[in-house]
């Protein structure tokens, strides 16, 4: 007989002399389980390197890892074997659980131990629980089970306590499949509801498919430990100190780079501001030079005239120099000195006024945002890195470069050195307007009459609101995002604007707007409307989705900007801003000294047409 391809010799042994059993039944134990499921061997069959497995665990195995091989000693086959069922091998395991059940019999159930059902106290050692009957059973009261015909064909299982988690709570039945879309187990009468049209397999089979995946996990794992184990002692982590001071410099130097960009940007509108300022004190010279000659030819000519009036010879005096008699020269002799209104005093005091401050100021913070913004980026993606090899590729001289982005255009230099913080006043809108609680957000809500009508603050005939801010100098610039709203008006007004106006605001009632308005006929987004009624309307190539407002108090000018497109929608200029007040009221402030011109506020103002609730603008900040 051949002993490696039937079974075990300690086996037959232990088959002839049952007696032997309880001497050595925890080698006979170990040596009965399965490599793969780590469980008593069902249909056994043996390789022809004459290990012993489970029929379904080996071919599960060679199915799911592609390689026909042995998992213990990795021997590989040339072809997949035709495995047969060792018929004496099943029938001596059967027997040797037979013979250790039966040692096992009358041993008492312990604390954690599942007892038997059936028994009195004290309570024996269960062992078995049945599927069907929902009951533990010891080896004498599972005796009708192995002998009554009907009873055999219950499910045995090892004895679990559980026999609650065994049911399902819905339908009052045994968990007898497995839902493989769910991963959960099921009865039948689930598949008429909950998982119709799941794919559901018995439990025995998931139960086989689950443990062969398991098996060959843990084969896999083993594998990966000895792979390990192999390669512990060649890892090598100490740390370079030269290669780790070398890159402290190199990044050393990149930020030194970055200062002296800095330090030569800082140079440069040092020296172009210099050299405005020396042309304008050339031109200031020359003009004081120019205003000195003509004192002097001034001082001559009044010597001249002083000294023909002084004569009393008539003919003298007449002949002497009849050009200073003619009307124009007279003119110019008498009149003011024309370089005090010419464009030179107005550029020096536009030069004098000037203030670069507030502009190196907004960019300089506007830079220090970025790069802090960016120094935080690189500083959290170096503490999650294995080491400083991801962070060498963020620290070159495009970091450098682009730590602050000069602007490009027009626009990007007003959002860099104008943007301001615009909230919407609730107390002004008119009461089908809807404000957020942050101020930011506008919408349709087609409300009742608000109360702050009554004290005249909210607009009453036309869907609009104004900001809280008012502005009465320099410039302001915010960015309104109109995509959401069929209908919209934006732009600037005073504050002394007529709350009950029945149309748009117009320049001469104090208002400068730009309106958008949906055509129902074309339902296309196509009109925009500068609010001048002197003009026609704009039609744009493509619909504007953020909308910039920009404001020069001191130049009259109001633009409104196509953000994503960067291009200028509309200006207007030689906006009246100032108030003049009545001639008569002038005439009394003159004689008192006084001026009663004053720089009333401007408000932004914002309006929702197209009575949709889905209309929305909001206020964005300025990137």
């Amino acid at each position: 007989m051949n002993r490696v391809n039937r079974f075990p010799e300690f086996i037959y042994r232990h088959w002839k002399n049952p007696d032997m059993a309880s001497a050595s039944s925890l080698l006979c134990e170990e040596q009965l389980l399965c490599s793969i499921c780590l469980d008593a061997f069902t249909e056994p069959v043996s390789t022809p390197c004459g290990h012993n497995y489970c029929k379904a665990c080996i071919t599960g195995y060679w199915a799911s890892s592609g390689q026909i091989q042995c998992p213990l000693c990795k021997k590989k086959f040339r072809k997949k074997q035709q495995l047969q069922v060792n018929t004496e091998f099943r029938d001596m395991v059967e027997h040797f659980n037979n013979v250790r059940l039966r040692g096992d019999k009358d041993i008492l159930a312990k604390p954690g131990e599942v007892p038997c059902d059936i028994c009195l106290e004290p309570k024996l050692k269960a062992q078995k629980t049945c599927l069907v009957c929902l009951a533990s059973y010891c080896q004498p009261h599972l005796e009708p089970h192995q002998r009554v015909k009907s009873l055999k064909k219950h499910q045995l299982i090892d004895p679990v306590s559980n026999l609650e988690d065994r049911v399902c709570e819905r339908h009052d039945k045994m968990f007898e499949l497995f839902c493989r879309k769910d991963q959960m187990c099921v009865c039948f009468m689930c598949l008429k509801d909950n998982h119709a049209r799941h794919e559901a397999i018995p439990l025995e089979r998931a139960f086989k498919e689950r443990k062969v995946e398991l098996g060959y996990v843990m084969s896999e794992i083993k594998m990966m430990e000895n792979t390990k184990s192999m390669h512990r002692n060649k890892i090598d982590i100490d740390i370079d100190k030269k290669e780790l001071e070398k890159e402290i410099a190199d990044i050393s130097e990149v930020f030194t780079a970055l200062v002296v960009s800095l330090q030569r940007s800082q140079a440069d509108l040092i020296r172009v501001i210099q050299e405005k300022q020396k042309a304008a004190q050339k031109e200031a010279e020359d003009c004081m030079t120019q205003l000195e000659q003509e004192v002097a030819e001034s001082r001559r000519r009044r010597s001249e005239i002083e000294k023909l009036l002084q004569t009393e010879d008539h003919l003298h005096l007449l002949q002497s120099r009849p050009s200073l008699l003619f009307h124009d020269h007279t003119e110019d002799l008498l009149s003011p000195l024309s370089y005090s209104t010419s464009p030179l005093t107005s550029d020096l005091n536009d030069i004098s006024r000037q203030s670069f401050v507030g502009m190196v100021i907004k960019a300089v913070a506007h830079m220090e945002k970025k790069i802090s913004n960016e120094m935080e980026m690189v500083i959290h993606e170096v503490r999650l890195s294995d080491g400083c090899d991801a962070a060498e590729n963020v620290m070159t001289d495009e970091f450098v470069k682009e730590a602050w982005t000069p602007p490009q255009d027009k626009l990007m230099m007003v959002q860099q050195c104008n943007a301001v913080d615009v909230t919407l006043d609730p107390y002004t809108a008119n009461s089908k307007l809807e404000v957020s609680q942050d101020g930011k957000q506008l919408r349709f809500a087609g409300g009742l009459p608000s109360c702050t009508a009554l004290f005249g603050r909210s607009f009453v005939r036309q869907p609009f609101v104004l900001g809280k801010e008012g502005f009465s100098s320099g410039r302001f610039y915010y960015e309104v995002r109109v995509i959401a709203s069929k209908g919209w008006l934006l732009g600037v007004v005073k504050e002394s604007i007529n709350r009950e106006i029945l149309f748009f605001p117009t320049p001469k009632e104090g208002g400068w707007t730009i309106i958008h308005i949906y055509n129902p006929i074309s339902q296309v987004h196509e009109e925009n409307f500068a609010n001048n009624f002197s003009n026609a309307p704009l039609y744009l190539r493509q619909r504007s989705q953020t909308v910039g407002v920009f404001v020069d108090y001191e130049k009259g000018e109001v633009s409104f900007y196509d953000v994503e497109n960067r291009t200028l929608i509309y200006s207007y200029t030689g906006c009246a801003f100032m108030e003049t007040p009545p001639a008569q009221q002038d005439v009394l402030y003159s004689m008192a000294a006084t001026s009663l011109s004053s720089k009333p506020k401007l408000y932004p103002i914002f309006g929702i047409f197209e009575n949709d609730y889905d209309n929305m603008l909001v206020i964005t900040p300025v990137v």
